[in-house]
């Protein structure tokens, strides 16, 4: 079945000082794929997420959300996306249960259904039996899972991961990764995840974006079994 894009992001520049971020990026995210986004170190990936989640205005160009433009409508917008970022972004000093339910009140979720929704989401990341746990004491693979499951208390369309498994070791790579794949297809989520490892990105995503000096330079359907390697060098000389 042929997707449709759920964003259209068209010819976005971006500079700080004199430095141009972004140049012209052009790229459409399907609805309910795994995009990854690939590129070495300062090429722009983190650049592009945080004015996606509104975090920096785009200096130029526009992107279209759903139908529509962001510019002008983030407030609507932004209650559609949820965002994982590379630190934890929970309160250490809480529990596991009583960080989701500050989370769900921030967020706006409707209060007879905060519980459910909180209880269906720990299951899903295996965090369950740790609710009661402090989030500070909790492992580096449970902290990621719990950073997973914030983004969705809103129950969002699109999630945004920002290099969410530096630091972990290969199994617990694979198990979040299980999580995140599992996860976007029950609850029919498109996913844009930004990383440097191409290995996770072949084996996970549908297809991945390579960036490099703020453009995208190509676009991989990962199914057709292109050398993504291959693609990357060629893309980022």
């Amino acid at each position: 079945m042929l997707r449709q894009p759920l964003i259209n992001i068209e010819k976005v520049s971006k500079s700080f000082g004199k430095k141009k971020v972004l140049d012209n990026l052009t790229i459409s995210i399907n609805e309910g794929e795994i995009l990854g986004l690939l590129g070495r170190s300062g090429c722009g990936k983190s650049t592009l997420i945080k004015i996606l989640v509104g975090y920096h205005k785009a200096d130029s160009g526009r992107i279209i959300f759903n139908g529509k433009e962001v510019s002008g409508n983030f407030n609507e917008v932004k209650k559609l996306v949820g965002y994982t970022t590379q630190e934890n972004s929970f309160y250490e000093k809480l529990t596991i249960q009583e960080n989701m339910n500050y989370y769900a009140q921030l967020y706006s979720v409707d209060k007879k259904h905060i519980q459910a929704r909180i209880n269906k989401l720990l299951k899903d990341v295996k965090l369950d039996s740790h609710k009661d746990t402090l989030a500070g004491d909790i492992s580096g693979g449970m902290k990621r899972r719990l950073d997973f499951a914030i983004s969705l208390l809103h129950e969002p369309k699109l999630v945004i991961l920002d290099e969410p498994t530096t630091g972990l070791d290969p199994i617990l790579v694979d198990n979040f990764w299980g999580i995140i794949r599992a996860t976007a297809k029950e609850q029919k989520i498109t996913v844009l995840i930004s990383s440097h490892m191409l290995t996770e990105i072949e084996q996970n995503c549908d297809r991945a974006a390579i960036i490099a000096d703020g453009k995208i330079r190509t676009i991989i359907d990962i199914k057709k079994g292109i050398d993504l390697e291959t693609q990357f060098r060629k893309s980022v000389k």
